[in-house]
C-alpha cells in the first residue's frame, strides 16, 4: 500500500482532507510511529488503527503539519494592520485591550508577528489601548519552542526590511525574539476540537489548520468553536489561499477587498 492509498483509506473517517497530508513531514511522522510499533507497511498500520481505538484517536495529531513563518503572506498582515484592525481599535474605550487568540500557533511565529505589528504600527496610534495575545497548540514540543522564542533563518525569510534588527537579537544559526514582543504573548496547551474556547476575543488567527485540513463535522466543530470565541463583529484571519466551506459560511463573512480576513456577524 502506498502512502496516498493509506491517506485515502484513513482520512475520511476522521474528517480530514487526505490530499493536504501528502507531505514529507506527515509521512515521516507516520513512518516513525510504524517503526515504534514494529509495523512493516501502511496496510498493516491501517489494520492496526482499525483495531486499536487509542491509536486511531491519536492519528490526526500525529500527522499534523507544523510549518509556519513570521509574516507569512505579507499582504494579509498588511491588510490586517492597515485596514481591519483600526476599525476594531477605534471602537474600544481608553484602558481597554485588543484580545487575540492564535489557535494552532505551532512554534509561535504568528502570534509574535501579531505582536510586532502592534508594536510597530498600532501602539503609538492607540496609546490608551493594550494588547493581549493567547497562543495555543496541542503540541507540547511546539509550545516549548514558541516560549523559547528562538528561530532559524527559514522562519525569518519573510520579515519586512528592518524588522530583524528591531525585534530580534543574536544571529548566526538562531535569532531570539525581543522581550518586548514576548511579553505580549501567553502560551497554553489547548485542543481546538475538545477544549472550551476562550471567549470575548476581538481577533482569532487560525491559518492553514481547520480550513485547510478539516472536512465535514470536524470542520464544522472547529468553526463553531472559533465563532464562539469571537465577540460579535470580531475578526477571523485565515490563510489567503484558504476558502470557507459552504457549511460554515453563515458563521463568518468576508471583509470587502481583503483576502483571508473575515468577520463574525
Amino acid at each position: 500500500m502506498t502512502f496516498d492509498k493509506f491517506l485515502k483509506a484513513v482520512c475520511p473517517s476522521f474528517g480530514l482532507n487526505w490530499k493536504k497530508y501528502r507531505r514529507r513531514s506527515s509521512r515521516h511522522s507516520v513512518e516513525n510511529r510504524m517503526r515504534e510499533l514494529g509495523v512493516d507497511g501502511f496496510d498493516d498500520y491501517l489494520e492496526f488503527i482499525q483495531e486499536t481505538p487509542a491509536e486511531a484517536s491519536g492519528l490526526p495529531d500525529l500527522m499534523r503539519i507544523t510549518v509556519s513563518r513570521f509574516f507569512r503572506e505579507k499582504e494579509a498582515w498588511e491588510e490586517l494592520a492597515g485596514k481591519a484592525l483600526p476599525s476594531l481599535l477605534e471602537e474600544k474605550p481608553a484602558g481597554d485591550s485588543l484580545r487575540a487568540w492564535s489557535a494552532g500557533c505551532c512554534g509561535g511565529e504568528e502570534p509574535y508577528t501579531f505582536a510586532i505589528i502592534w508594536l510597530e504600527r498600532l501602539r503609538q496610534r492607540y496609546p490608551g489601548l493594550g494588547l493581549e495575545i493567547l497562543a495555543t497548540d496541542i503540541d507540547e514540543a511546539a509550545l516549548a519552542r514558541a516560549k523559547d522564542g528562538r528561530y532559524a533563518k527559514g522562519s525569518l525569510k519573510e520579515l519586512p526590511a528592518g524588522c530583524l534588527e528591531s525585534w530580534f537579537c543574536g544571529g548566526n544559526s538562531l535569532w531570539s525574539v525581543n522581550e518586548k514582543v514576548k511579553r505580549l504573548v501567553s502560551f497554553e496547551r489547548h485542543n481546538l476540537l475538545t477544549d472550551p474556547p476562550p471567549r470575548g476575543m476581538d481577533v482569532v488567527l487560525c491559518r492553514y489548520l481547520a480550513f485547510t485540513y478539516y472536512t465535514g463535522d470536524r470542520l464544522l466543530s472547529a468553526a463553531m468553536r472559533i465563532h464562539d470565541a469571537l465577540r460579535p463583529g470580531g475578526l477571523l484571519m485565515i490563510g489567503r489561499k484558504e476558502t470557507v466551506a459552504s457549511t460554515v459560511r453563515k458563521l463568518f463573512y468576508p471583509m470587502p477587498g481583503m483576502r483571508g480576513i473575515l468577520k463574525r456577524p
